[in-house]
């Protein structure tokens, strides 16, 4: 007896169940889908279209284009094509590329939000500020009340150290969304460049009742009360970072920094062997260290954060002189201090001689963590703060997300 054969779907179920997979974060079996689809209906546009966007999501950009191209064939002034290949481009860091296909949206249609804020990003990959400021700006003559724009202006201006514009484009944001996190982040950080780290807390605190888990917004505030002095409340928030983000160097290190000054040497020393243990080859971590243990006449343990620091730093000599200091105290290490000595002298005959009294110095966070999330805590960075979900005012996450990123 025959099995009745499976009902074939139709491109529109084809489609329907392939979105649901993106949903799910299932990108592989989506992609899959769609191009068994695909081999049913190869001119059907909505196909083609959602299997670039799956491919894009994925970061497969090449793929996405080829799959956007077929949909340019097909309707040559497909505007979600358009727009898909130009983010693409964008991702890829081919800006020249990217505002071609912006501006081939925006010759026939100069309102549409997405190419603008696109042909802004393409414009500011290229260097040239104006143009993107003047793309957005258009935008926003459109959509006055768009965020996501507002926040990409307050934020540019920001990072070109304008606090006082930036802010008020922060403050526009924040008419429209008390709550944006985004927003307030990048207001607080304006406060703070101006050394108004008060009304920059006081912000940032707003910002975490509406979100208690941001390491983001507790890094800021940690850090804040580190650059006050307020060392104890500096270490309850930075130990909050912590609890959810062990390996936080910026804020190890804003740790380090606020034992030391509030005399707890031993925790302080913890949290040093914690951030050698997310950043082995950090060499201010590793001299710090071992001056540290030099002090408390840990011998063993600071001979091997020296040799360590040689390792990375050939020559260094601070971690030669601190080495000549151990080895001195220890009756077994004549002959590695006389090699020690020898490596000073080819160095520099009057180091031994210029030598003072040793005392460790005090841990310094940006000095213990260089990359940029202490020192821009004033100031920021596009990647330190949460991206808004798309341009638009009021459309869908989902449709949104498909269309903008």
């Amino acid at each position: 007896m025959l099995k009745p054969s499976r009902r074939r779907q139709s491109a529109s179920e084809i489609y329907r169940v392939a979105h649901r997979l993106l949903r799910e974060g299932k990108a592989h079996q989506a992609i899959k889908h769609l191009q068994e689809g695909i081999s049913r209906f190869p001119h059907q546009v909505l196909l083609l279209r959602s299997l670039a966007e799956a491919h894009r999501q994925s970061g497969n950009f090449g793929e996405a284009i080829s799959n956007y191209e077929k949909v340019l064939e097909l309707e040559p002034r497909d505007e979600i094509s358009l727009n898909g290949i130009g983010n693409c481009y964008l991702k890829m860091k081919r800006f020249e590329d990217a505002l071609s296909y912006f501006q081939r949206i925006l010759e026939g249609n100069p309102d549409n939000v997405y190419a603008l804020a696109g042909a802004g990003d393409a414009h500011l990959g290229l260097g040239h500020a104006e143009k993107a400021i003047e793309a957005w700006e258009e935008l926003l003559k459109r959509s006055p009340d768009n965020v996501f724009i507002l926040n990409k202006i307050a934020d540019h201006y920001r990072r070109q150290g304008c606090f006082d514009l930036a802010a008020s484009y922060y403050e526009r944001v924040l008419q429209v969304d008390e709550k944006n996190p985004y927003a307030l982040v990048g207001l607080g950080s304006c406060h703070a460049a101006r050394s108004d780290l008060n009304s920059a807390l006081e912000i940032w605190k707003t910002a975490l009742n509406h979100n208690s888990n941001n390491v983001l917004l507790l890094s800021r505030i940690a850090d804040g009360y580190r650059r006050m002095g307020q060392w104890e409340e500096a270490i309850e928030y930075f130990k909050r970072v912590l609890l959810l983000d062990k390996r936080n160097g910026a804020c190890l290190a804003g740790l380090v920094e606020a034992y030391w000054e509030t005399r707890q040497t031993q925790e302080a020393m913890e949290t040093l062997r914690k951030l050698l243990e997310v950043d082995p080859g950090n060499v201010k971590a590793l001299k710090c260290l071992g001056q540290i243990l030099e002090s408390q006449e840990q011998w063993s343990e600071a001979l091997s954060c020296y040799d360590k620091l040689l390792e990375y730093s050939k020559g260094d000599p601070e971690a030669l002189l601190g080495k000549h200091r151990v080895l001195s105290r220890r009756a077994d290490g004549k002959e590695d201090l006389e090699a020690v000595e020898k490596a000073i002298e080819e160095l520099d005959p009057s180091l031994l001689a210029r030598e003072s009294a040793f005392a460790p110095k005090s841990p310094c966070a940006e000095e213990l963590w260089s990359p940029p999330s202490l020192q821009n805590a004033s100031q920021g960075s596009r990647e330190s703060i949460p991206r808004e979900t798309g341009p638009r005012k009021g459309r869908s996450p989902r449709k949104v997300a498909s269309r903008t990123q």
